[in-house]
């Protein structure tokens, strides 16, 4: 074996960047980009469920925070997909909710009181099932 080989990637040749103008590419590419996938709200509603479980003693907060992820990761999906009416004042306040909460997580780390980051996850779980609910009203519509 030599040297060179020993570095991942010393071997390769160096070339510069170069984007592609073939308009049969870049189509493919729009065309991937804009592709819509079905949400899973099985998952969904098991993430919701599980963490609306009213649960004594409080959870591990490793549990809370991983849940509070999923939660974030389900509800900014919900929230990208949802191009739906805003000038329904229910529907304006859920996206205000909604926005609010995520902006509270960027906040919240380890230093957060645990009761503190189980209420946020419990809100987030709430705001979520909200968005899954009225999205799934709206689906067959389309």
């Amino acid at each position: 074996m030599t040297s060179n080989r020993r570095t991942p990637g010393a071997h390769w040749g160096h070339r510069p960047l170069s984007f592609t103008k073939d308009s049969t590419t870049l189509r493919r590419l729009l065309t991937a980009l804009n592709r819509h996938y079905p949400i899973d709200f099985a998952t969904i509603s098991r993430t919701v469920t599980d963490a609306l479980t009213l649960q004594l003693p409080l959870p591990a907060r490793a549990w809370v925070d991983v849940t509070t992820l999923k939660l974030r990761g389900h509800l900014q999906l919900l929230l990208c997909e949802y191009d739906g009416d805003t000038e329904d004042p229910r529907i304006l306040a859920l996206h205000r909710d909604a926005y609010r909460l995520l902006a509270l997580c960027d906040v919240f780390d380890e230093a957060t009181p645990p009761l503190h980051a189980y209420e946020l996850m419990r809100a987030l779980a709430e705001t979520t099932r909200s968005f899954a609910d009225l999205h799934e009203r709206r689906e067959p519509d389309q």
